[in-house]
């Protein structure tokens, strides 16, 4: 029976394959690097916005969407996103690095929901409970649904991604305060993952919807 943390969670939109966002930051299509060129223009044309972009934008994004932690120096990917095996799990989450070593594959239930986390938005916190992990730098999982729904790219629209945030202690990725109320320790943190379909130009839409180009 689904608890009323999980109330919300729909499998569905989790399911397949994910890439990580490092690899647009990093790509060397030209196509690509030419959007990233027109997103920096425009960065740097908004006074408000300009800090961002005074290294260059793909640096400033490669800083806030970092896969790697203090307890994993490896980059992180790919993700595949399947159904658990564990009847009280709600996701089984595989880690692939980017040569495709698997990292790491565990079943993780929903331990409960941070309302504002990551983008100030609801932010489900995973963990698994596989004695293997004990250990594991991926025990603890931090991640907003994924935006918009795996769907939504079939009908026309963008590439689903989500944001997350990992460690093997939930206590290195929240803060509690006296009244029990959570925030996440380092809010720049926004390690991002992207649905691995679709053609170059649909990467691209991901980029120009990220500085409001479109």
């Amino acid at each position: 029976m689904m608890s009323d943390r999980s109330a919300n969670f729909k499998l569905t939109d989790w399911l397949g394959d994910w890439e990580s966002f490092e690899h647009y930051i990093d790509a060397e299509d030209e196509t690509i690097r030419s959007t990233w060129d027109k997103a920096e223009q425009a960065v740097l044309a908004n006074p408000q916005m300009a800090p961002m972009a005074a290294n260059g934008i793909r640096k400033f994004w490669a800083m806030a969407c970092s896969t790697t932690s203090p307890e994993n120096i490896i980059h992180i990917g790919y993700w595949t996103v399947g159904e658990p095996e564990n009847a009280d799990a709600d996701v089984c989450i595989t880690w692939y690095a980017e040569d495709n070593t698997n990292l790491d594959a565990y079943d993780y239930r929903i331990d409960h929901v941070i309302a504002h986390g990551l983008e100030g938005s609801p932010t489900y916190v995973f963990v698994t409970d596989d004695s293997h992990a004990e250990d594991s730098p991926f025990r603890w999982l931090l991640t907003i649904a994924p935006l918009p729904s795996r769907a939504a790219f079939s009908e026309g629209g963008l590439l689903s991604h989500l944001h997350f945030q990992y460690a093997n202690d939930l206590h290195t990725l929240i803060d509690t305060d006296d009244s029990g109320a959570e925030t996440l320790r380092n809010p720049r943190w926004y390690a991002t993952m992207c649905a691995d379909e679709g053609t170059i130009e649909d990467r691209c839409r991901i980029i120009r919807a990220l500085h409001h180009l479109d």
